[in-house]
């Protein structure tokens, strides 16, 4: 099984990384690197630097990699920062999502 884990650069989601490849998987990480390190991707995992919402990218590398599910880690987390742009995070966190999962649907990505 080849997975898509968003946000993979970063705590959680370099340590999903790890785990999946334990487990045997395939793993891409797609992460914009805004608060993840590339340092922290495990070197067997394929990483590919953008943003979720970006349609095109994704649907690449659903279509590239043959991805067969998603785990979605990418987001915006610190709490000053969302009272302080509230919009901001809505679009980060609820729109680009919402982006993902269309392109999910639309490449016919049975697991999410």
């Amino acid at each position: 099984m080849t997975v898509l884990v968003t946000g993979g650069a970063g705590y959680i989601g370099s340590h999903m990384v790890w785990e999946l490849l334990d487990a045997g998987e395939s793993v891409v990480v797609l992460d914009r690197l805004s608060t993840g390190f590339e340092w922290a991707v495990a070197p067997e995992a394929k990483l590919v630097v953008g943003d979720v919402a970006d349609r095109d990218l994704v649907g690449r590398i659903i279509r590239e990699n043959k991805v067969d599910a998603i785990i979605h880690f990418a987001g915006s987390i610190v709490v000053p920062e969302s009272v302080a742009d509230p919009l901001g995070y809505y679009e980060n966190n609820t729109c680009k999502t919402r982006t993902l999962i269309e392109t999910a649907v639309r490449e016919g990505v049975p697991h999410f």
